[in-house]
């Protein structure tokens, strides 16, 4: 993908992460974890992330065939997209994919359902994941491509306690800040990322990373970027 194998940066950041100190609970794939649209793919994706004894929770991005995603990564440690608890957490996993649009989409139904299990977890603290943004990250030709019933999505999170934040993909480039006492984070990419706040499509000369995410008891978030060249969190 524009020069860069996707499958090496992968595994060379999982082979990082392997090497740390700070071994995962859990791992959420914001999407876009395979292009071609073939069951080998997943298949592979699947015999990578494996080994890390975690289960790895998995959305699909525009690039995705959620069906297929939803046929191969659907046994045990993977989940397609749905619902977990982890100690006082709950993780809601959505899925925004829409056909034939690089943006991303929900249903009334989908709306409604993101509505239902947020109140039936008001005991628990709750962190949102999708795959595209769903504020604006300050790009032009970014923007055009984001979440399209982001204003519904977020008056929805925005009306319950117990969303501590909101977190996605799709912009292959790190944010984090307040809006509405929720944490909105974006991740970079485990292969390139984008050039923040241009309004052509520009390349970033930053490498490949992860994001962690401490999640307390309490309900506050510790969370930094490792790159894969420097093994630095910021």
């Amino acid at each position: 993908m524009r020069g860069v194998n996707t499958c090496d940066t992968l595994e060379a950041v999982l082979q990082q992460i392997m090497r740390g100190s700070r071994r995962p609970d859990a791992i959420i794939a914001t999407g876009d974890l395979v292009q071609d649209e073939t069951r080998d793919g997943y298949r592979r994706f699947a015999k990578m992330l494996k080994p890390l004894g975690a289960p790895v929770y998995c959305l699909p991005g525009n690039h995705d065939s959620p069906d297929i995603m939803r046929e191969q990564l659907n046994e045990a440690p993977f989940q397609f997209c749905g619902t977990a608890s982890i100690g006082n957490w709950q993780l809601l996993m959505l899925n925004t994919h829409a056909e034939n649009d690089n943006g991303g989409q929900f249903s009334a139904d989908q709306l409604t359902a993101i509505d239902d299990d947020l109140a039936a977890c008001r005991d628990k603290h709750a962190i949102v994941f999708l795959h595209h943004h769903p504020i604006p990250m300050g790009s032009r030709w970014l923007d055009v491509v984001g979440l399209r019933q982001s204003q519904e999505f977020m008056e929805i999170v925005s009306s319950y306690a117990q969303v501590r934040a909101v977190v996605w993909g799709h912009v292959h480039q790190a944010s984090d800040h307040l809006q509405n006492d929720i944490r909105m984070i974006s991740t970079p990419s485990t292969c390139s990322q984008f050039l923040p706040n241009s309004n052509n499509f520009t390349m970033d000369t930053l490498p490949p990373a992860y994001r962690w995410l401490h999640l307390h008891p309490e309900g506050n978030i510790d969370t930094g970027i490792v790159w894969l060249e420097s093994a630095k969190s910021v």
